[in-house]
């Protein structure tokens, strides 16, 4: 029986990493390891961890208030042959990590598992699950290329990965401050054979009151959304280079200047050069849907300053 690792990192969540521990110490598959990297809280969870009694939890503090150089402490610690990411608010049903398994062991070497998602936000009960069209894609380029276009995601507790996968991608970036697991499932979605979607299992992702916060348009978030648009360009263009995939990482850097307009020129200038080289015409849509209009009959630019003249009168009245 194969060991799974399972690495959380933690910052900042007293009030829901015992819930997602617990969730870890139930599943029915049994050989797992939980290691748990605190990362600069202020808060109790690194307490909070320390009072539960499992000799399989392994908890660890790093100074670096970073989820990505945490989840790169616990790989370096792990001991798995499978490792399975997972955010400290979220939580796994009891047989993912059985199913998952069970699946893999009929794939050649080189296949990853990845599993349904739900959202909720006090409990279970009240998830619902919303498939997406990127779920059962099996090809890992036309799994991203889908996402990249609207088709959906993964959110990282979803995937169950064989150890020898993470270990060729050179793990996390911790220079990442946004997208960084996007950016990282590209990576490894490359380096893989396929993807197998797993039925009748689920990981709920927990929605936090606040959490989409304005840190997400902070400075360090538009840099790394660049670093990120930057990477998904290198790793899918060095696969294959063809229109389809050139007009999906446009849609990427169109979004980017999109979210982040006018603030961060420097950011959005280098956005637009790489715009420019991919040579995509039209552009593709992006944004709300009047926004979209208004790029359809008066070009991309044009949509974008009426939107922030809009903005600007509606904050000012």
């Amino acid at each position: 029986m194969p060991m799974v690792s399972i690495i959380i990192p933690l910052h900042n969540s007293e009030a829901f990493i015992k819930d997602t521990i617990q969730s870890c110490l139930n599943q029915s598959y049994q050989n797992i390891e939980v290691l748990v990297v605190e990362n600069g809280s202020t808060d109790q969870s690194f307490k909070i961890v320390q009072g539960i009694k499992d000799k399989r939890i392994h908890l660890f503090k790093i100074e670096k208030a970073n989820a990505s150089a945490a989840r790169n402490f616990g790989l370096q610690k792990a001991k798995g042959e499978y490792i399975q990411f997972l955010d400290a608010d979220d939580l796994m049903s009891v047989n993912k990590i059985a199913l998952q398994l069970k699946t893999l062991e009929k794939k050649p070497k080189g296949w990853l598992a990845s599993c349904a998602w739900a959202k909720f936000m006090k409990t279970i009960k009240e998830a619902t699950i919303e498939e997406q069209a990127v779920w059962r894609i099996e090809n890992p380029l036309e799994w991203l290329v889908v996402a990249l276009t609207g088709g959906g995601m993964m959110i990282p507790g979803c995937w169950l990965l064989p150890r020898s996968l993470v270990e060729q991608t050179g793990g996390w970036d911790e220079r990442l401050s946004l997208h960084d697991d996007g950016e990282f499932m590209c990576r490894v979605l490359l380096a893989a054979k396929g993807n197998i979607f797993v039925e009748n299992t689920c990981v709920y992702y927990r929605q936090v009151e606040g959490s989409l916060s304005k840190s997400n348009q902070s400075l360090s978030a538009a840099q790394s959304a660049l670093l990120v648009a930057q990477s998904y360009e290198k790793q899918l263009l060095k696969i294959k280079d063809n229109k389809r995939i050139r007009e999906a990482l446009a849609r990427n850097y169109c979004r980017l200047i999109y979210e982040y307009y006018p603030r961060y020129s420097e950011i959005r200038g280098a956005a637009e050069k790489r715009l420019q080289q991919l040579g995509v015409s039209p552009l593709p849509l992006v944004g709300s849907t009047n926004f979209r209009i208004l790029t359809k009959y008066l070009g991309f630019k044009v949509a974008l300053r009426l939107s922030a003249f809009r903005r600007q009168l509606s904050n000012t009245y």
